[in-house]
């Protein structure tokens, strides 16, 4: 289970910036932005969990629809925050 939770979840080997020193915070940064080179795998990995999920909408039973529509969702917002994430340490860096 935690190999899966790797494989999905970027954030385990991210370091807070936001207290140390001045040198800690720095090193922090570095080595968060150095991380976030791996993003766009998560992000596409993310984006084929939805778009099967948006294919299963379809051919699922009625009764199933709203469970795979309610995980479609998950994922998509997924997808959106690791954009976003992704696009914040490209532009701040």
């Amino acid at each position: 289970m935690n190999r899966l939770a790797t494989y999905f979840w970027p954030y385990a080997g991210y370091r807070d910036a936001n207290h140390g020193s001045l040198l800690e915070r720095a090193a922090a940064r570095r080595h968060n932005r150095q991380l976030s080179l791996g993003l766009p795998a998560y992000i596409n990995r993310w984006a084929m969990v939805a778009a099967v999920l948006l294919i299963l909408t379809q051919v699922v039973p009625d009764s199933a629809a709203p469970v795979v529509g309610v995980l479609f969702t998950v994922s998509f917002c997924a997808v959106v925050h690791l954009v976003h994430v992704w696009t914040l340490f490209r532009h701040l860096s």
